[in-house]
């Protein structure tokens, strides 16, 4: 059973579906907010993102502003990569250039930030992460991208979390 918030988002997702497109599976994922720079152990935590998936594209939002919806339709991937960590799972979709929203600070200096702002980037990357490989909005949107014919990349598998400040084995440290 999923918590009220998650059917709101659910029906923001719904009320961007075009004519005749149907909503396959419905599910939770987590964005992370650095695609380059994420730990999937620390991406799948609170309440993630509600995603659909349709015939035609992939839709998700974490939040109750349709602003934020986000769309990402299969023939414009031009590939996509499986990622693990542990038993985490993710997906990483490289495709044509989209016009996304970003939370951004609303000041820097130097190497400082602060402040929350919006700002729309063209992006060209999108992950997806998922509590495991089998969920059914990973097994669907694998499955549209296989029906679609988009190329998969080389599986990769990211090296085990490493909390901060944990120190190395004396073994390891030993020349």
């Amino acid at each position: 059973m999923h918590p009220e918030y998650f059917q709101r988002w659910m029906d923001l997702l719904v009320a961007r579906l075009e004519p005749g497109e149907q909503v396959l599976v419905r599910g939770r994922a987590f964005e992370p907010s650095d695609a380059l720079r994420f730990d999937l152990s620390r991406v799948i935590s609170g309440p993630g993102c509600a995603v659909a998936v349709t015939e035609r594209r992939v839709l998700w939002v974490s939040g109750d502003d349709d602003r934020w919806v986000r769309s990402l339709r299969f023939d414009l991937v031009r590939s996509y990569a499986e990622l693990t960590q542990a038993h985490r799972y993710a997906l990483a979709l490289d495709h044509e250039s989209i016009e996304r929203r970003r939370s951004v600070p609303a000041h820097q200096l130097l190497w400082w930030s602060w402040g929350n702002a919006e700002t729309v980037q063209v992006v060209t990357s999108s992950v997806l992460a998922f509590s495991r490989r089998d969920t059914k909005a990973a097994r669907a949107i694998r499955s549209r991208l296989q029906a679609v014919g988009v190329p998969a990349g080389e599986p990769r598998s990211l090296p085990p979390h490493r909390r901060r400040g944990q120190e190395l084995p004396y073994r390891v440290m030993r020349a």
